[in-house]
């Protein structure tokens, strides 16, 4: 059973390639299994995205930006490194989606999956390439028809992210 703590770079795969790296900041994004299965922009819904994603912020992880679409989430983190170690990106997202699945599950009197198994994720590489996924999902609204402008969104925010 893997410690959920990576010590240097790891390189995992199941259908999609995974990247870790101590200290790294990542581009993350969870998609429903149905995206028709409910309405994460539901304002009960998202909300509960929301606090889930500010609790352990300043902990586990650094948020830096982050927003919540009918059928998807992104978020731009950091997962800081502690004498050269860090928790596992794997780790963090699992426990997120777990959570998430049985709170929305009990708020909207489903059952079942609810997110796909993986996640997508990203190494944000330099300042350049974190600065276009910061524009990506501020954009992202905008971009899907869902605002007229792109600061709209409700469900768009910033977190501590130092």
């Amino acid at each position: 059973m893997r410690s959920g703590f990576i010590d240097g770079f790891e390189r995992r795969r199941r259908h999609l390639p995974h990247w870790e790296q101590p200290g790294a900041t990542y581009f993350l994004t969870f998609n429903l299994q149905d995206r028709n299965a409910v309405d994460l922009s539901a304002t009960h819904i998202a909300q509960t995205i929301v606090a889930a994603l500010k609790h352990d912020d300043g902990h586990r992880y650094w948020l830096y930006d982050y927003v919540v679409m009918p059928d998807h989430v992104h978020l731009l983190l950091r997962v800081p490194a502690h004498d050269g170690k860090s928790e596992a990106l794997w780790r963090i997202a699992q426990s997120l989606k777990g959570w998430l699945s049985r709170r929305i599950n009990e708020l909207t009197g489903r059952a079942g999956t609810l997110w796909q198994q993986e996640t997508y994720d990203h190494i944000v590489r330099n300042r350049e390439d974190f600065e276009e996924k910061a524009r990506y999902i501020f954009q992202n609204p905008y971009a899907a028809g869902i605002v007229d402008e792109s600061g709209e969104w409700r469900w768009w925010g910033r977190g501590k992210g130092e």
